[in-house]
């Protein structure tokens, strides 16, 4: 897997003190895996990779294996290096119940593997030749056997399991209702960038457990926007710069999380979010739930996201927010305004729950939706949509670059005597359907506008709750951007958008 070879890569890099355990059976369910591994390649076995060198041990030897992995993990304790064990064991049967090792297998094979492959086997054979009393080996197997048929049987007499229907852990009252209101002096105020940058440096100030990783967010860069520019000057050691591998940025915040400290990873563009999806999928949006609430992974991803801006072309100017809404266990946001990113920010770092943090390039800098200079006082209700009009003709509901977009068609409503109500959802994920319903009723006209294509958007899933569940007939319609790729002509870019 690929993912593997860049934890290797990374390790290699950074010098870390990680034991690569390789548990090799030879099969890839029905493919001999000879020849086309890493530490096999073509006839020869390699004894390093990436310089981190190889051990090959025979996982059938107990007492050898043993002693030998001791070695290993010795010595990695006192150098501080990576180290990779190919440790050697025998399928004793098929892949799964579904599976027939026989179709595959050469009847040689398998009755080697029955003679020889079985690990306990050859541990007992060397305990009776080393004067281990074959008695007392019966007695041990029978109470095993016993011991393990009782836990079964506990486990069929056990109640059956309840379904969970949430994948995400519960946030207090104070994150899904209230708000706190930043002090109205707009002297100096602070547009989206600089929002985002505050906040992220009051929380790296108040809170050791806070670190950065993202390509090019160290100075004197500090992002390709500027976004951290200064962080890793005034917190050095904590703000630094990966790797150009996104399964890499996710997969160490994932580990960071889970060993105490709260990563904010640094994604460069929404484009690239899809190299880190199995990361963000399995690993980072499961955790919570797989574990029973035993173990969280409270990472930030800070995403940029969006076009209407020149010179970003089909591979730097998307977003893709319904991919991650779809995802349980996730909370996903995408302010418009510096007010609701510095507030959702805080509110992600409050909440501890993993959070992928879009944000529209186009409005980092626009000073018409600045805020004012006291960050740290705003925070944005989780789950909660932001009124940014109010009519009783027709609702718009957008997120993103698309509130503006709204507000302009508004304003062109307006002198035609049509009184239009506009909802900036910005929460994604959860969405609220209780402020999109209540407006739907009262308009009984509903458009959702996203920059997002339109298949399988979130547009239509905020259409199918109104249609599911309004009390009264509401026309629906969708506006967002064809089912195609945002073209590098800026022109193009905003037919197609």
């Amino acid at each position: 897997q690929g993912e593997f070879l860049e934890s290797l890569g990374e390790a290699a890099r950074r010098s870390s003190p990680v034991l690569f355990f390789v548990e090799d059976n030879q099969w890839a369910i029905s493919t001999s895996t000879a020849g086309k591994t890493f530490f096999s390649i073509g006839g020869a076995e390699p004894d390093e990779f990436h310089g981190i060198k190889i051990h090959r041990i025979d996982g059938r030897d107990v007492v050898s294996a043993a002693e030998q992995l001791q070695s290993i993990v010795a010595t990695m304790r006192e150098h501080r290096r990576p180290e990779i064990v190919v440790f050697r064991v025998e399928r004793l049967s098929s892949h799964t119940n579904a599976d027939d090792h026989t179709i595959y297998r050469t009847a040689g094979d398998l009755e080697e593997v029955t003679e020889s492959g079985d690990a306990l086997a050859r541990l007992e054979s060397y305990l009776i030749q080393h004067g281990y009393d074959e008695e007392r080996l019966q007695q041990l197997r029978e109470e095993v056997a016993t011991e393990v048929a009782a836990c079964e049987e506990r486990a069929f007499q056990g109640a059956d399991p309840k379904p969970i229907l949430t994948a995400k852990a519960s946030i207090g009252a104070e994150l899904g209702n209230a708000l706190a209101k930043p002090e109205q002096d707009v002297c100096d105020p602070l547009t989206m960038k600089d929002a985002i940058r505050e906040v992220l440096r009051n929380k790296l100030a108040h809170d050791e457990r806070v670190v950065m990783l993202g390509e090019d967010i160290e100075d004197p860069k500090g992002d390709v926007f500027g976004l951290t520019r200064g962080l890793s000057t005034q917190f050095n050691g904590r703000v630094q710069n990966s790797p150009l591998s996104e399964s890499t940025i996710i997969g160490t915040s994932v580990g960071r999380a889970l060993a105490g400290q709260r990563p904010v990873a640094f994604i460069q563009f929404a484009d690239f979010l899809p190299l880190a999806l199995n990361q963000i999928m399995l690993d980072m949006g499961t955790m919570w739930w797989r574990t029973d609430g035993a173990w969280t992974t409270p990472v930030i991803v800070m995403v940029p996201c969006g076009g209407y801006r020149p010179g970003l072309g089909p591979f730097h100017s998307h977003s893709i927010e319904s991919v991650l809404a779809h995802t349980p266990g996730l909370d996903v946001f995408m302010p418009s305004s510096a007010e609701d990113a510095a507030g959702m920010l805080n509110a992600a770092f409050q909440s501890a729950r993993p959070t992928i943090f879009f944000y529209p390039k186009a409005a980092l800098n626009n000073p018409q939706r600045a805020t004012t200079v006291d960050v740290t006082k705003h925070v944005t209700p989780i789950g909660r949509s932001r009124k940014v009009r109010s009519g009783r003709d027709i609702t718009f509901v957008a997120w993103g670059n698309t509130v503006r977009l709204c507000q302009t068609a508004a304003d062109a409503l307006e002198e035609a005597a049509i009184d239009s109500e506009i909802i900036d959802l910005r929460s994604i994920s959860p969405w609220d359907q209780e402020a999109v319903l209540a407006s739907a009723e009262k308009t009984s006209r509903v458009v959702v506008v996203h920059e997002d294509n339109h298949t399988c958007g979130l547009g239509g899933e905020v259409l199918a709750t109104i249609a599911e569940k309004s009390r009264v007939p509401v026309s629906v319609r969708r506006v967002t951007r064809a089912d195609t790729y945002v073209p590098c002509n800026f022109s193009k870019q905003l037919d197609v958008l």
